[in-house]
C-alpha cells in the first residue's frame, strides 16, 4: 500500500493514519503489515467499504489532502469503483527510540476484549431477514461493531439512526451514547458496549431500526412479523 510522495513524512510521524482507496476489492487485510515505498512498514487496523458521499472534507484532510477533489485525483487504483476507508498505523523500525518507547506503552496497556459483545451483536443481526455479521462486504450495511477503534480502548456499535434516536439516546442513556466520527452528521448513532450494565433490549431496537432504514420492503415486512412473534 503506497502513498504519494508528499504524504510519506506525515505517515512516518503518525499524523496520517487513514487512506481512501478506490478498488475493485480489498487489497489489504486487517492485522497484516505492508512495506510501503518511501515510508517503511505500516499495519492495517481496519478497512470499511463506504460510499463516495461518505468522503467528507474532514476525512480528506485526515488522509493528508487539502480537500475531497485533491484526494479523489489520487485515490483511484485500477478499474475498481468500490470505495474503502483504510485505517493503519506506522511501524517504527526495530531498535529506534520511538519503537522502544511504544513497546513499553503497549506492554503496559490492557488488551481490549469484545468477544462477548461481538457474539451477542451477531445473534441479533442474524435474526433479521438475510442479516449477516461480516468484517466487510458489498451488501448494504446498517451498522459497525468497533473494537479498540483508533486505539480508544472501547467496545462500541455504530448504526444508522434518526434525529429522534439521537435525542432519545442523549436524554435517556447519555452514558451509552456517542456521536460516531465522520458518520454522526449523516444520521448515524453510536452506543458503548463496554459499560458495566448494557441495555441489550435497546441495542436490539437500534439495530432493528437501522436495518429497516436500508432493507428492501419485503424484508422489512418480515421484521414486523418477527417482532409480533416475540
Amino acid at each position: 500500500m503506497d502513498f504519494t510522495k508528499r504524504l510519506r513524512p506525515g505517515v512516518q510521524r503518525g499524523e496520517i493514519t487513514c487512506s481512501i482507496r478506490i478498488w475493485q476489492s480489498p487489497r489489504v487485510k486487517v492485522g497484516n503489515r505492508y512495506l510501503s515505498t518511501g515510508v517503511g512498514q505500516i499495519e492495517v487496523d481496519s478497512i470499511e467499504q463506504i460510499e463516495l458521499s461518505d468522503v467528507t472534507p474532514e476525512l480528506a484532510r485526515e488522509s493528508g489532502f487539502n480537500g475531497v477533489v485533491d484526494l479523489l485525483k489520487i485515490a483511484k487504483h485500477g478499474s475498481g469503483t468500490n470505495v474503502y476507508l483504510v485505517r493503519f498505523h506506522y511501524i517504527e523500525p526495530p531498535g529506534s527510540k520511538a519503537a522502544k518507547g511504544k513497546s513499553k506503552k503497549t506492554a503496559a496497556r490492557k488488551a481490549v476484549n469484545g468477544a462477548k459483545q461481538s457474539k451477542r451483536i451477531a445473534k441479533i443481526v442474524e435474526r433479521l431477514p438475510e442479516g449477516e455479521a461480516k468484517p466487510i462486504g458489498r451488501q448494504r450495511r446498517f451498522g459497525y461493531f468497533l473494537l479498540d477503534h483508533h486505539g480508544d480502548g472501547r467496545v462500541a456499535l455504530n448504526c444508522k439512526g434518526t434525529a429522534e434516536m439521537h435525542d432519545m439516546l442523549r436524554n435517556l442513556m447519555p452514558k451509552h451514547f456517542h456521536m460516531p466520527k465522520y458518520l454522526g452528521n449523516k444520521g448515524w448513532v453510536g452506543v458503548w458496549l463496554d459499560l458495566p450494565a448494557v441495555h441489550w433490549e435497546f441495542v436490539e431496537l437500534l439495530l432493528r431500526e437501522a436495518y429497516v432504514r436500508v432493507a428492501p420492503k419485503k424484508l422489512v415486512a418480515q421484521v414486523a412479523r418477527v417482532v409480533e412473534a416475540d
